[in-house]
């Protein structure tokens, strides 16, 4: 059950109006590099505002009755993009939902491209050092190497100027996901008082213009 929260805030969860959740977005997808706190956060987001959670990492594994590291192991990267791809399509049909992407969902510049169409997207960010102590226990086929840090420090040198061209950046490191959903949502409102702004203004410029006519 979701309580209102002190009418003149407007983070930690909906609010309600005329018995309507007020939410700042009714579609937010979350991006950045492995173990940044994507699926945790997301599922916490979800919480907050009220929607559904998607993780499509679990959702092609559901799909391919396979585990990643199997995909890539038998079938080879290509095929795992190509579903993810095909995933990517899939959920930014969805409404009232938080996506949380792959790793290396939002590096690709057709699924970049119909996620940031589709809405707001969250990119969060953490130091290679953090990244290493949440996934070195972890079997992802990306980080076998000798030398895995070294491996992560590469790999988001690389990624960082496509990650940069997300909507909204929040860094996760030494934070407790609270204060980063708080954040999120904060932001979101943000973000989306900024475009109903943009659409106001170019509906007025719009209407001038056809009145001058």
């Amino acid at each position: 059950m979701v309580t209102p929260p002190d009418v003149n805030s407007r983070t930690l969860g909906p609010m309600f109006t005329a018995g309507l959740i007020e939410r700042p977005v009714s579609w937010v997808a979350l991006a950045g590099f492995m173990g940044t706190g994507k699926s945790r956060i997301g599922w916490e987001l979800s919480r907050a505002l009220a929607m559904h959670f998607v993780d499509t990492d679990k959702l092609i594994t559901r799909v391919v009755g396979k585990s990643i590291p199997e995909v890539f192991a038998e079938e080879g990267e290509g095929y795992f993009r190509s579903c993810e791809q095909e995933v990517v399509r899939r959920v930014t049909r969805l409404e009232h939902a938080v996506i949380s992407l792959g790793g290396g969902t939002f590096i690709h510049e057709e699924n970049r491209r119909i996620l940031l169409e589709r809405g707001p997207v969250v990119v969060l960010w953490a130091t290679p050092e953090t990244v290493y102590q949440r996934t070195r226990h972890s079997d992802r086929p990306l980080l076998a190497s000798d030398d895995p840090l070294s491996r992560i420090r590469h790999l988001m040198d690389e990624r960082e100027p496509v990650y940069k061209q997300g909507t909204i950046h929040v860094h996760s490191d030494g934070r407790p996901s609270e204060e980063i959903v708080e954040e999120i949502v904060e932001r979101l409102w943000a973000w989306s008082d900024t475009q109903h702004a943009w659409a106001e203004r170019s509906s007025l410029l719009g209407g001038g213009d056809r009145a001058s006519d």
